[in-house]
């Protein structure tokens, strides 16, 4: 009888062991071990403003191995990105959860500070090579002129608004250890895929002022425009844009949105 019981205590322990649940963990990727080269950008005063404005106004660095995010990067919090060719996967938008329910799991730290800097850096440098503006109810010859402004003209200051962080492992992790869609255990096998990764955190700012100095005077026809200080769309943007006239070599452009300034991506595995 003795023997008996011995022998079930260790089927039993057995049978535990091989039903005992994996769950979902998360290691740090340095930027060698993926294709961080798209990331970098010229050395200099960029970076260094730009990381110096988040540590000041939020209190802490830069996750150690942070890469630094454009504003025309296509990267989402949560999204699966192959390592070498960067192609996104998946989205957390199929992880069968509304944004909203999403946002709400994360752990979300905002501090509505601002910061001043002199950059002088070139426009398109942030916006890209084919940034440019048509202004409401402005003529091709005032459209024309505003864009030639962008293109020559310098940024001499940026003003930063409110910065925010968003950490999103901890709700991953609840959510694929517990997923059951077709679509979330899609997700979940990419996301453990070793050739993949995952953007588990981001920091950006919401609110940016440019100040432009530009390369001649601005016309009598552009000057009548920006002092009217015009809402400007911008098509598929996620972001609105406002122009005000200061001087007749320079004028500002405040943006409001959400502009993405650095990112962890990490490798999930089980344990």
């Amino acid at each position: 009888m003795k023997e008996l019981t011995i022998c079930l205590l260790v089927l039993a322990g057995l049978c535990s062991c091989s039903t005992k649940k994996q769950s979902i963990d998360f290691v740090t990727l340095q930027a060698s071990e993926f294709n961080s080269a798209p990331f970098d950008l010229p050395s200099g005063q960029i970076p260094a403003s730009k990381k110096h404005a988040h540590d000041s106004c939020m209190g802490f660095s830069f996750d150690a191995n942070a890469v630094l995010i454009r504003t025309r990067d296509t990267f989402f919090i949560g999204s699966v990105v192959n390592r070498q060719s960067l192609a996104v996967i998946h989205r957390s938008n199929e992880l069968g959860l509304t944004q909203k329910q999403l946002i709400s799991q994360y752990n979300v730290i905002s501090e509505p500070c601002y910061e001043k800097k002199v950059l002088n850096f070139p426009l398109r440098s942030t916006f890209g090579e084919n940034f440019s503006l048509r202004l409401p109810g402005a003529d091709e010859s005032t459209n024309r002129k505003i864009n030639e402004v962008l293109q020559t003209s310098v940024i001499d200051e940026i003003e930063s608004g409110p910065w925010v962080y968003i950490d999103m492992k901890d709700a991953l992790k609840n959510i694929l250890d517990t997923v059951k869609s077709h679509d979330g255990l899609r997700y979940k096998s990419a996301a453990l895929d070793s050739a993949n990764m995952v953007l588990t955190s981001l920091e950006a700012v919401t609110y940016l002022t440019f100040v432009i100095h530009t390369k001649d005077e601005i016309s009598p026809s552009l000057q009548a425009v920006l002092k009217s200080e015009p809402f400007v769309p911008f098509p598929q943007a996620t972001f609105t844009i406002q122009l005000f006239y200061t001087n007749s070599k320079e004028i500002k452009m405040a943006v409001n949105g959400f502009f993405p300034a650095a990112g962890q991506f990490m490798r999930v595995i089980t344990k």
